[in-house]
């Protein structure tokens, strides 16, 4: 009886847990460094709690791994996340070798909660040392290949060690019919010395010498001959793509399309490839499925049609014919080759399944869109709105679109109602904006503005199960919300040259800044911004009213390095300012590449 007592009283409780966990992939010793976790709340009350920030040798957390930062969470309402970025002292004495990032929240158990075994998460290793760590993040050749040939594959490097050095690399081919047989290499290639953090795509020449047909999966290795001294040695080995060596064609559907509904006729467009290495021709031929499943007794649509391609070569086709289904929901598909009449190289890739697609004589309204703005002086007036289509094969008659805020981006029948609006007579294939404005009345915290047509089934549609859409995410409460809403920069700068950029940044919360914030940019190897990526600038940001906007321009004390990156921005890194939404405060902008672009290299023969 006691725990069901407890299992009760906890069912109002919040549940803490950490998402995420990452931090830079190695730092150097004695050298200060960011960390970034995302905390959570999946229970049902409000909850503030602290987060320590852990280095572990391994991905069991326990309180006797080594503390490195701390970070408070501010308030986490129901189903609310905040990204914490944790600064680590340079001060912090962390012997060399690889570490494990975790974080732990609520550790002294300060806040009841639903769960107490889910407050802890350990993220990627990072290495604590001096070197370089290189690591594959991609290696990729083309689909078939002729025995003999020259042709391309494609490498990408990443630097992620302390100290910059170049690095060789090896392109192999590993036949899958004897994975234990050691790789034939086909290419190499050498960059310059890449910087800490510096990424670079190689295309590299590379040669088949007389290889026995059949499938092999193309690889790459840098420093095989681990020339370098690195801060780790085994992730220098990376498995790509299929390829399959022969002299035939490979036909594959790579799309097919069709309108939103029909009635009577159907005209259907199947996009066919030909990633062999010879020419040929065959059958193309479309469907209409119940599932996803594309099988012989699916109904088709019309007659084949053939098609001649090159290698390499893809074309749309047109294929048409009339349609005796019930009315319902199938499946537009395209099958190549279904009678396999061509000798490819790959017989089991010729079918694709595309959308949904609604037969018969009726409407089928969707919600394409849905966004929602502050209206009034009420900080709780909100102004939603939304674009109705008919997408069916009839008009429509008048009905109701419900406007509602959900605590997650799937709308529930049972999700708190916003305001209604009226739908007007659509015809077919035409649509609508539609606005309605309301008090919404929930608890404080993130909320997803979404929509619902004809949420009453007063219409009767082709389809039933597409009326709903969710929209951004609305900070409901007392308090701003900073965002970035611009990231401006160059696509290419030189070498050791000052960055200049320009960051827009909005307060869209419901009251002004309490203080004034900064805004920081960076670049990145990849297309996600964090505290720990290679800061660019900083300004300060003044205080900002609600709805106020300001664009600074941070300055660039140093230029970067040549490489590949992404430019992006953050604003309130060290969380001083407590706002409605904690985990929208950074921004992606262009790609940036500094100095010389991605580079030709020249390999030996083999």
């Amino acid at each position: 009886m006691d725990t069901l007592l407890g299992a009760v009283a906890s069912s109002k409780a919040a549940d803490l847990w950490v998402s995420s966990v990452s931090g830079p992939s190695s730092a150097l010793p004695g050298s200060a460094f960011w960390a970034t976790v995302t905390a959570c709340n999946q229970g049902v009350r409000s909850a503030r709690a602290t987060v320590h920030l852990l280095l572990s040798v391994d991905v069991n957390l326990s309180a006797t791994d080594l503390r490195v930062g701390t970070a408070e969470t501010g308030l986490l309402h129901p189903n609310q996340c905040a990204t914490l970025h944790v600064p680590v002292s340079g001060e912090t004495v962390v012997p060399e070798g690889r570490w494990y990032v975790g974080a732990f929240i609520d550790p002294e158990d300060a806040v009841e909660e639903l769960s107490e075994s889910n407050n802890a998460r350990a993220g990627l290793p990072m290495t604590f040392g001096v070197g370089p760590d290189f690591l594959l993040a991609q290696v990729e050749a083309p689909d078939s290949l002729l025995p003999s040939g020259a042709f391309l594959t494609e490498v990408t490097v990443c630097n992620t060690g302390t100290v910059s050095a170049p690095a060789h690399m090896d392109v192999s081919l590993f036949p899958e019919a004897a994975p234990s047989e050691s790789g034939l290499r086909v290419g190499s290639a050498s960059t310059a010395p890449l910087s800490e953090g510096q990424c670079e795509v190689l295309r590299i020449p590379s040669v088949a010498v007389a290889l026995p047909e059949g499938t092999y999966s193309v690889t790459a290795r840098v420093e095989p001959a681990q020339s370098v001294n690195e801060l780790e040695e085994g992730n220098n080995l990376l498995f790509g793509n299929r390829v399959t060596v022969g002299t035939r064609p490979d036909f594959v559907i790579s799309s097919v399309r069709g309108p939103a509904s029909l009635e009577g006729t159907a005209s259907l467009t199947a996009t066919v490839c030909n990633h062999g290495t010879t020419k040929g021709s065959a059958q193309v031929e479309a469907f209409l499925s119940e599932d996803a499943r594309l099988t012989a007794p699916d109904f088709q649509v019309g007659e084949a049609v053939r098609v001649a391609l090159e290698p390499g070569q893809c074309a749309p086709v047109e294929l048409q014919g009339p349609v005796s289904l019930p009315p319902g929901a199938y499946f537009v598909a395209a099958w190549v080759d279904r009678s396999e009449a061509v000798a490819e190289l790959v017989e089991a890739n010729n079918t694709r399944v595309g959308t949904h697609v609604t037969v018969g004589a009726g409407p089928d309204l969707v919600v394409t869109s849905v966004s929602a703005l502050r209206s009034g002086e009420s900080p709780l007036s909100l102004r939603a709105t939304a674009t109705v289509c008919n997408q069916g094969t009839a008009p429509s008659p008048v009905t109701t679109l419900a406007f509602a805020l959900s605590p997650s981006a799937s709308l529930a029948a049972s999700a708190p109602l916003l305001a209604r609006a009226e739908v007007p007579v659509l015809e077919a294939g035409v649509c609508a904006s539609v606005s309605g404005v309301g008090r919404a009345k929930v608890a404080d915290g993130t909320w997803y503005i979404g929509a619902w047509a004809d949420r009453l089934n007063a219409v009767r549609e082709l389809l039933e199960t597409n009326n709903t859409r969710t929209g951004h995410r609305v900070g409901l409460g007392a308090g701003p919300d900073l965002v970035l809403t611009s990231v401006e920069g160059p696509s290419d700068a030189l070498a050791d040259s000052p960055l200049r950029g320009r960051v827009t940044v909005c307060n869209q919360g419901t009251q002004p800044t309490r203080r004034p914030t900064r805004v920081a940019l960076y670049v990145s190897s990849d297309p996600f911004i964090q505290a720990s990526d290679r800061l660019a600038g900083e300004a300060e940001v003044p205080l900002l009213s609600s709805g106020q906007c300001v664009t600074v321009a941070p300055p660039s004390a140093k230029g970067l390095p040549e490489g590949s990156w992404y430019l992006g921005a953050l604003v309130d890194r060290g969380q001083d300012e407590e706002e409605l939404i904690e985990d929208n405060n950074a921004l992606t902008g262009r790609p940036l590449t500094v100095g010389a672009p991605e580079r030709w290299v020249v390999s030996a023969r083999m």
